[in-house]
């Protein structure tokens, strides 16, 4: 993405390129895949998806933040989620994107290998995480069509 042109591609929720399966008792979720597993975010935070955006570089940043985009005029830090996971770096793809989310009037913009649909999850459905160094940045596991997510706890994420 780095090397991208500043024309980008830009997904608007309202349209139906997402999946989205209604149920009342249930919250809306995003989920993407990174570096092979599956992951799940609160619907409520994400404010966009883009591609194509050239990321600058910036020195003595923690390793897992890529550098910023100007979004429109906004400064937006970038969040590579396979590094913040305490997994490896890869290549970017045509498939990868920024999922830009708005946490309280913080806006972050994390970095996954594909955005995948748009669900809802009861609480019903959510099991407690696995002992894991990450705990804390997964608040609890879905299965959804037969895959296993990992719900990001938003909150965590941007804490550090």
């Amino acid at each position: 993405m780095s090397n991208a042109s500043n024309e980008a591609f830009e997904m608007d929720f309202e349209n139906n390129d997402l999946e989205y399966e209604a149920d009342e008792n249930s919250k809306k979720f995003l989920t993407f895949c990174s570096d092979s597993l599956y992951y799940a975010i609160d619907a409520d935070f994400v404010s966009e998806i883009i591609m194509g955006y050239s990321i600058t570089r910036l020195p003595k940043l923690p390793s897992y933040i890529s550098g910023i985009i100007n979004l429109r005029g906004q400064i937006i830090p970038i969040m590579d989620i396979r590094l913040r996971m305490g997994r490896s770096h890869t290549e970017f793809t045509f498939e990868t994107c920024i999922i830009v989310m708005d946490v309280n009037g913080i806006f972050l913009g994390v970095l996954v290998d594909s955005v995948s649909q748009m669900v809802d999850i009861s609480e019903a459905e959510i099991s407690s995480p696995p002992v894991s160094k990450h705990q804390d940045l997964v608040e609890g596991m879905a299965k959804i069509h037969d895959t296993v997510h990992l719900i990001i706890n938003i909150e965590e994420l941007i804490k550090k």
